[in-house]
């Protein structure tokens, strides 16, 4: 039984796995990280975006850190922490991003410090 989806931007039937619609382009599901994850899944998260092997993301990536001196796994570690594991699910940094911005976004008098406030 071959499972079909509507896509929300057209509406033509699509395939069930089908990452994009292949009439308007649009993604029906999100950047995730989920399957074929060697190290964190990044790499594997990138190629199904990308449409290419898994192995050739991580050959780049290597590349990249011997060219850079490093600094592709600072962009590796960014780019895991903003990705979520599920196709619906949260990215790792979401929740301290959220609590931050609920921090940052709660009223406060003028006349007291918000520390003071938030004790």
């Amino acid at each position: 039984m071959d499972v079909t989806t509507r896509c929300r931007a057209c509406s033509k039937e699509l395939s069930g796995e089908a990452p994009r619609c292949p009439h308007c382009r649009t993604r029906t599901v999100p950047m995730h990280r989920g399957e074929g994850r060697a190290l964190l899944g990044v790499c594997a998260s990138l190629a199904r975006e990308l449409g290419v092997d898994a192995a050739l993301v991580r050959v780049a990536f290597v590349l990249m850190f011997f060219a850079s001196g490093g600094m592709s796994a600072g962009l590796y570690l960014l780019l895991w922490a903003f990705i979520p594991a599920k196709a619906y699910g949260r990215a790792p940094l979401q929740g301290p991003l959220d609590w931050v911005s609920k921090v940052a976004n709660t009223p406060v008098d003028d006349d007291t410090p918000r520390w003071e406030k938030r004790v």
